[in-house]
């Protein structure tokens, strides 16, 4: 029940993360037009927010304080962190063009960001290995999420699809800290 709490606090980190960055890049420009400060705005919380979240992962995987600092890979951690801010905004992209398109891109490099990922939670180098196919699994539960909760915002729907997003991301975690805490 412990792990489940501490699971939640980093997996509202990351849906507050996500709703915010949305709510910034989606702004006063309207749908399709973006202005420079709301994106770049929306990127800084993207990259800001995921760090957060991938520290808080960190010391629930080590089964550590959660916000102990000491001994964290931080400069790692960040590096992910950028990544996945990249992988949010080209999906992001792709979802105006195409939803479906955009889930199965986003699924993709959603498996390449997780690996990495569980690289650092390993105290493996970050690059070490770049796709895991036990990270498939939850890469798509999240990416469905993510297509339902736009999905949903667009339907002004927005409650219910932060509901999804919410679960999705919580599933999400429980399995990537499941598989971190395995012995390589």
């Amino acid at each position: 029940m412990r792990d489940q709490f501490r699971i939640a606090v980093f997996t509202i980190v990351e849906g507050a993360t996500l709703v915010i960055w949305l709510a910034l890049v989606r702004s006063a420009a309207g749908i399709y037009q973006v202005s420079t400060g709301s994106l770049v705005a929306g990127l800084a919380v993207l990259a800001i927010g995921f760090t957060i979240e991938h520290i808080l992962a960190y010391n629930v995987i080590h089964n550590r304080g959660l916000l102990d600092l000491r001994g964290v890979p931080i400069a790692q951690k960040f590096v992910v962190s950028l990544i996945e801010t990249v992988i949010w905004a080209v999906w992001l992209v792709l979802a105006d063009l195409n939803m479906i398109l955009a889930a199965v891109v986003l699924t993709g490099l959603l498996i390449l960001e997780h690996t990495l990922s569980d690289n650092v939670f390993k105290g493996r180098d970050i690059f070490s290995k770049l796709l895991d196919a036990r990270t498939i699994g939850f890469s798509l539960v999240e990416a469905v999420g993510a297509a339902i909760w736009l999905a949903l915002v667009q339907a002004n729907l927005s409650v219910v699809g932060v509901v999804i997003l919410v679960v999705a991301s919580f599933i999400e975690h429980t399995l990537a800290v499941a598989l971190a805490r395995q012995q390589p």
